[in-house]
Parts: structure tokens; C-alpha cells; sequence
């Protein structure tokens, strides 16, 4: 099967109009489309409903959450090493079908170990194997535009997002709980099998191209030589890291932390702000708006954060963003209205699609390509331990206080010594060392 891509992506490479990792970025892109169908904005929905119908608490609920990030930090390093073994692809495509059948199987999930055993393992595709798999395959694609692709990667899946709310609030409100993750799991077999699966080529050098588009191989007259278009050559800064070494940087340590810290916030946030804004007098339906006014601005902010990190350190673009990620968990306080939300979910989506863009930029541009999905696997674990503390925090503050006021203080506090840390940060050196100051 990896012959038909290869096959496919050399006929189209030869007739299309525009760069063949574009086409590498839309397949690759629609996978981040189907992860959201069982992200944190999407349980939101289902939050409220399930608790009424089952019994069940929101704490219980949102473990679900946490029971994926905990399993997914044992698997992130192999499904890193996995993609750079086997290739992005394979494991990408096996992940849309094992997503769209534990989706539909929460049809039936009318007890917590059922509702945990579906959940958890869409939870475990969203943050590895996706998150991992198609990141390193447009990082691979793309150096000098890495930013701009990675921005339109991501702006898929806030596309993603609004759609599967959408679906899921419609086919709640129209039918059932379990109608809403039927055609959850419908939505992510129909958009993402088939596209990962005949059009992602692993790299440009195995269809004859180059990163970018920039560098094109040309037929000399002499067989078996080539012929560089030096003037569209970019920079030779690209540097190309293995595991081991990144592994010895406080850089790669710094970014896991801090990502991690930025996940737990978000996590913390995304899952509870359905029900805190049904709890602030809002409806199902004026959630399920704010909610997609959220995906809307994170899916725009995607390709404004894609253009940032292209021209900003990367220190002081992750610093903003934690910054920033202070002032919208202390603007949820200030939410009485239903314009007030639909503001405050426009900051948050700000928060998200720097969240997206930046970690995969900043890896990939401090330790390179070759083995950026064993690199990416270990700094997927600090999200999934942020996402495993985030739900459970913001639970325990509502069931024990009656709010969520204790948690999102101290987000906003933890937030804004991450953004501390983070700008005192250096990148990697290229003897192996780097440092902090």
C-alpha cells in the first residue's frame, strides 16, 4: 500500500500547480479534523447532558480525559519512535480507524467503565499518534514555511472542531446522547481513512522533491546526477539532532514543562466551559455557539501564530502565549452575559491556536527532521501529564467548592510563571548544549 501513495504522490507532484507537501498537509490535516471528536470542547457538550442522564459526576466524567493522557504518556515515546520507524502514514491511517470505532462504541456506553474504555482510547489517538504522526510529517515536508503549514495544519482541526460540535449538538438535540457519537464516529471514518492513506508520502526526497519546494532536482546530461537550483536554495541552518542528544538539552526540558503547563490550563478550561457557562445561565445552544466562536478565532489564529513563529525567537512568541493564557482564565471570571462568553471563548481560541502551532515549530526548528517523532514522543508526554492534572483540578473545585473559582486562579497564576521561564530559555547549542539564563 505505501507503493499507492508513492505511485500517487509522483503523478500529482508531476501535473500540480503548487508543492506536493501542500497536498501532504491537507491529508495529514485531516486527521487533526477527526481527532476532535472526542477533544475537551466536544465532551463540553456532552458534559451537562451525561450527568443528568447517567447520574454520573462531572469529576467522574472529565477522568476520562485524564485516563487517556496518563495511558498516552507510557505510548507517546513508542508512537514517536514508531513514525520515525515505520513512517507517519501507516500509523496515522491504523489510528482514524481504531478513532472512528471507539467514537461510535460510546453510542452503547451507558456505564463509567464502558463510557472510560471508548473515551480513553480516542483520547490516546488524539494525543499521540496524531498529535506525533502528523506534525513530524509536515515538519519533514517544510523548514523556511514550517510555520505557515503547520498553521494550516492545525486550522483544520478547528474546522474540525466547530464541525463535530455542531454535529454533536444537533444530532443530541434532534435524537439522543448516543445518536451524537454515532454520527461522531460516522464523521471521522467518512473525512480522514481514505485521504491518509493515498495521499501522505513520508518525505519530498522520496518522490524526487525537496523541502519547501525551493530546491528542484533537475536531469543533467550525465545519468545519475542532478542539477541544484542554488539561487532557490534556502539557508543550510537546518540542524538534525538525534534522541539521545536532544535529551541531554535543558532546552527540550524547558519546552516539555511548559507545554505541559500550558495543556494543563487548557485542559482544565476547555473541558469544564460548557458546564460553567450553563451554570452562568447560557443554554446548550449558546454554548455550542460560544464554543465554535472559540474554533472559529483558534482556526484564523492558527495561520497568524504560523506567520509569527517565522519571524519571532521562539522564546518570546511561547512567552506571550502563556501571558496571555493568564488573562483569558481570569477573564472567565467577568462572563455574566452571553457576549461576555463569546469574547472570552474569541481569547481562548487566541490561546489555542498558539498552543497548536508553536510546540511543533519550536522542536522541530531546535532539533530538526530526522528525528523529530522520537523527540516529539517525549515532549508529548509533559502535555498528556498536563492533561491528566488539568480535568481533575477543575473537577475537584466544582464538587468540593461548588465552582471552579480555586482552579482557574491557579491556572492563571501558573501560567504566568511559565511565561517567566520560558523567556529566560535558550535554544539548544549545536555541540549538544544549552542553557538557561
Amino acid at each position: 500500500m505505501n507503493n499507492i501513495s508513492l505511485v500517487i504522490g509522483r503523478y500529482l507532484s508531476a501535473r500540480l500547480p503548487f508543492y506536493y507537501g501542500w497536498v501532504v498537509v491537507f491529508a495529514a490535516g485531516t486527521t487533526v479534523f477527526a481527532r476532535m471528536a472526542p477533544s475537551v470542547f466536544v465532551l463540553g457538550i456532552f458534559l451537562s447532558p451525561m450527568a443528568d442522564a447517567f447520574g454520573w459526576s462531572r469529576t467522574l466524567i472529565a477522568g476520562a480525559v485524564s485516563v487517556g493522557a496518563i495511558s498516552s504518556i507510557f505510548l507517546s515515546p513508542v508512537i514517536g519512535w514508531a513514525v520515525d520507524r515505520y513512517g507517519a502514514r501507516i500509523i496515522l491511517t491504523v489510528s482514524m480507524l481504531i478513532l472512528g470505532v471507539a467514537v461510535t462504541s460510546l453510542a452503547w456506553a451507558t456505564v463509567p467503565i464502558f463510557f472510560y474504555m471508548g473515551f480513553a482510547t480516542g483520547r490516546i489517538v488524539f494525543h499521540v499518534p496524531v498529535q506525533i504522526g502528523s506534525g513530524a510529517v509536515v515538519s519533514r515536508w517544510f523548514v523556511k514555511k514550517r510555520g505557515r503549514a503547520i498553521g494550516f495544519l492545525y486550522l483544520s482541526g478547528s474546522v474540525g472542531g466547530i464541525v463535530c460540535i455542531q454535529v454533536a449538538a444537533f444530532a443530541m438535540s434532534q435524537w439522543s446522547i448516543g445518536a451524537a457519537w454515532i454520527a461522531l464516529g460516522i464523521t471521522v471514518f467518512a473525512v480522514s481513512v481514505l485521504p491518509t492513506l493515498l495521499l501522505i508520502v513520508e518525505r519530498p526526497e522520496d518522490i524526487g522533491l525537496l523541502p519547501d519546494g525551493l530546491l528542484e532536482p533537475e536531469p543533467d546530461n550525465v545519468p545519475g546526477t542532478v542539477t541544484v537550483n542554488l539561487q532557490a536554495a534556502p539557508e543550510p541552518i537546518e540542524v538534525d539532532w538525534t534522541l539521545r542528544d536532544a535529551m541531554g538539552t535543558k532546552s527540550l526540558w524547558v519546552m516539555v514543562g511548559v507545554v505541559g503547563t500550558l495543556f494543563m490550563i487548557q485542559a482544565g478550561v476547555s473541558v469544564h466551559v460548557g458546564a460553567f457557562y450553563q451554570d452562568r445561565g447560557l443554554g446548550l445552544t449558546a454554548v455550542a455557539t460560544a464554543i465554535t466562536i472559540n474554533g472559529i478565532v483558534s482556526g484564523l489564529g492558527s495561520l497568524v501564530w504560523g506567520a509569527i513563529i517565522e519571524r519571532t525567537p521562539i522564546r518570546w512568541a511561547m512567552a506571550f502565549l502563556m501571558a496571555l493564557s493568564t488573562v483569558s482564565t481570569l477573564m472567565l471570571f467577568t462572563v455574566h452575559t452571553l457576549l461576555g462568553a463569546f469574547f472570552v471563548s474569541a481569547v481562548i481560541g487566541v490561546v489555542a491556536a498558539g498552543g497548536n502551532v508553536i510546540p511543533p515549530v519550536a522542536y522541530a526548528s531546535y532539533f530538526g527532521r530526522r528525528s523529530i517523532g522520537s523527540i516529539r514522543g517525549i515532549g508529548e508526554t509533559g502535555v498528556q501529564i498536563g492533561q491528566t492534572i488539568g480535568p481533575l483540578l477543575s473537577g475537584l473545585a466544582f464538587d468540593l467548592n461548588g465552582s471552579y473559582q480555586v482552579a482557574f486562579l491557579t491556572f492563571a497564576i501558573i501560567a504566568l510563571i511559565g511565561a517567566g521561564v520560558v523567556s529566560l530559555s535558550k535554544p539548544p547549542r549545536c555541540d549538544g548544549s544549552a542553557g538557561i539564563r
